[in-house]
């Protein structure tokens, strides 16, 4: 599923995930999040930050 729509679904925002991916170790940006989200980069930070992304939301979901 689409990682904005999973984050609507959630109450969530691009810059709430600034927070959550920062309580893994991983320090992005708001403009990081959304280029990777976006599709616009595809350095390995970013792929850091769509997989983080992900476990996050998945989580999120199975407490849901």
């Amino acid at each position: 599923m689409n990682t904005k729509i999973r984050l609507i679904q959630l109450g969530l925002t691009q810059r709430d995930l600034v927070k959550l991916l920062s309580e893994k170790n991983l320090n992005a940006s708001p403009t990081e999040i959304s280029l990777a989200i976006n599709g616009r980069m595809s350095q390995n930070k970013h792929k850091k930050i769509l997989k983080a992304v992900d476990e996050i939301l998945t989580e999120m979901e199975s407490e849901k």
